[in-house]
């Protein structure tokens, strides 16, 4: 529930909701998996958690690997449990960005791949090349991710003209609380 903009506050002889608008803004914002760690890709490679270091520079968001296709830039990169983690932002200035932005929001794409360069590696079983080092030069959009599980998974989106973004949050919002209420009665 911490995203969640309604919250339920249960008391004994009374049922409380708050609900809580934060601002939106149309920053083109996204977050997401670049890279799932210890997962065999279409390529027979895997990646170890150990394998990047990030040196806090700024990378190209690409389309589709194409370097012409700069689509926006990486912000933050993360190593978690599961995979590394990036933070970025489109540029909104962009044909191409909004291109984006638009099939990410209509469900259309959804993977994320990387572009590195290879520096260490070791053989595994069934002819895997497990990446042990490695330098990250790019991330990029893609409609059919290599790492199975690889993806963008938030994409901030408001649209100031119909108020789009912020009405389908509050009706979604009193839906679930609605139906939380229910379950509580």
């Amino acid at each position: 529930m911490k995203n969640d903009p309604v919250q339920l506050v249960a008391h004994p002889d009374r049922l409380d909701c708050e609900v809580r608008f934060s601002s939106l803004s149309d920053d083109g914002a996204i977050e997401g998996l670049a890279v799932k760690f210890d997962v065999v890709d279409t390529y027979r490679t895997s990646f170890d958690r150990r394998a990047f270091a990030w040196d806090g520079k700024s990378l190209p968001l690409l389309w589709s690997h194409n370097p012409s296709d700069v689509v926006g830039s990486i912000r933050s990169v993360a190593v978690e449990s599961e995979g590394l983690r990036i933070r970025g932002k489109l540029n909104l200035d962009v044909a191409k960005a909004r291109e984006v932005r638009s099939l990410l929001m209509a469900g259309d794409i959804g993977g994320l791949s990387i572009g590195f360069r290879r520096i260490k590696d070791e053989s595994r079983a069934g002819g895997v090349r497990h990446i042990t080092q490695a330098q990250l030069v790019e991330v990029s959009f893609v409609a059919v991710p290599s790492v199975p599980g690889s993806g963008v998974t938030s994409v901030r989106i408001h649209n100031p003209e119909t108020g789009h973004a912020s009405t389908v949050a509050f009706v979604n919002a009193c839906r679930s609380a609605s139906a939380r209420m229910e379950k509580l009665k």
